[in-house]
């Protein structure tokens, strides 16, 4: 019974090499790829330090160390609402 058991799960998993390796690739092969690199956009490269305003920078320090922080406005994404029935789960 053993025997019988491995030689089909040998016949199983040899069923993988069937596949004939000369065959010509599906005409999808490799855009996944494609389509990433046209995502991509290149960045410049400089040399410069970004820029900034140590001004702006040093107030929200003193804001953040006085506790005076602003609170950031609530943004949303999607106008999604959400609808609840009052039948009770009938």
């Amino acid at each position: 019974m053993r025997t019988l058991i491995l030689m089909s799960v040998c016949a199983v998993g040899l069923c993988g090499c069937a596949q004939n390796l000369d065959a010509p690739l599906s005409p999808t092969f490799g855009r996944a790829v494609a389509s990433m690199d046209t995502q991509i956009i290149p960045t410049p490269i400089s040399s410069e330090p970004p820029s900034g305003s140590g001004v702006h920078g040093a107030a929200a320090i003193g804001r953040y160390d006085k506790g005076q922080v602003y609170k950031p406005e609530t943004q949303n994404t999607s106008n999604v609402t959400s609808y609840s029935s009052s039948s009770g789960g009938k």
